[in-house]
């Protein structure tokens, strides 16, 4: 059984991820806008070896983007970043932390690491980690590996000096206080509700709603009423925690009828869609 761990092969440079964003933002469900607006950032590239050979990939590895061709278009945690990047690039590098934390977590944990080594020479570091990383060959994970610390030391999580990297141990404090969901739960049911009301709105009958569209949508009310930060894995982890039968609603979800990306998972079950019938008159 093979225990290495797993890390995301990321062809574009972190100092482009932003502007990025912004593009597909900006065209969403429009491939060749979309691909225009992308190859405007790199002059003189070709189509092929950029958008599709290093931006698609690397975008939908961060789990930033969703859809294939024409339905391209930002996922909940792309999203949430463009959202708090329209208020400042600190706000964007804070959402962003807590986007690659949870990566990191559940992947390489470097940042863990770090935390328990201290201050370290990156290529000492490097070496020590390349064992533990799946690839191809020493070179590629050693890439791999380079590549996701650059990440890392864009958002602010790690620091990278005189050649030596060690963790920014304010910034991570903070992005686990926005991942800790402990205090959250009350206001998540009411942006919940929110969320599923606008989106529900109009429906006839038992109204069901998109689950990526929900966690979207609740991501960017909390965000602008609340400035709190709940990522995808944030949502999926309180909608799982609520009750879905209650005196004052009820909750069902819908499976999937294909292998659609970013399924809501309960009780090993696979859900696309989310309806919510309330016996008080909450909705208009």
């Amino acid at each position: 059984m093979n225990s290495k761990k797993q890390l995301p092969v990321l062809k574009a440079a972190s100092n482009k991820l932003f502007a990025l964003l912004r593009c597909a933002y900006a065209h969403p469900f429009d491939r060749d806008s979309l691909r225009e607006a992308v190859l405007r950032l790199y002059p003189g590239r070709d189509e092929k070896s950029v958008f599709r050979g290093m931006v698609i990939p690397t975008l939908r590895r961060l789990g930033l983007i969703i859809g294939y061709e024409q339905s391209i278009r930002l996922s909940a945690n792309g999203t949430l970043i463009v959202t708090a990047l329209d208020r400042s690039e600190s706000e964007g590098l804070r959402a962003l932390r807590c986007v690659l934390l949870e990566i990191d977590q559940a992947t390489a944990r470097f940042v863990d690491e770090l935390e328990r080594i201290g201050l370290m020479a990156v290529e000492q570091f490097m070496d020590a980690e390349v064992l533990t990383i799946e690839g191809p060959s020493r070179k590629q994970t050693l890439e791999r590996i380079r590549d996701w610390i650059a990440y890392l030391s864009y958002a602010g999580l790690i620091s990278i000096q005189d050649k030596s990297v060690e963790i920014n141990l304010d910034d991570v404090r903070q992005t686990r206080a926005d991942l800790d969901v402990s205090g959250k739960h009350d206001y998540f049911k009411n942006f919940l509700f929110a969320g599923y009301s606008i989106l529900a709105q109009g429906q006839p009958g038992l109204r069901s709603v998109d689950i990526e569209e929900l966690r979207e949508k609740v991501a960017v009310l909390a965000y602008r009423d609340k400035s709190s930060i709940i990522t995808k894995d944030q949502f999926d982890i309180l909608l799982r925690s609520m009750s879905h039968i209650t005196n004052e609603y009820v909750i069902t979800f819908g499976r999937s009828m294909g292998p659609e990306e970013n399924l809501f998972v309960l009780d090993d079950n696979y859900y696309e869609t989310i309806s919510i019938r309330f016996n008080k008159e909450h909705l208009t």
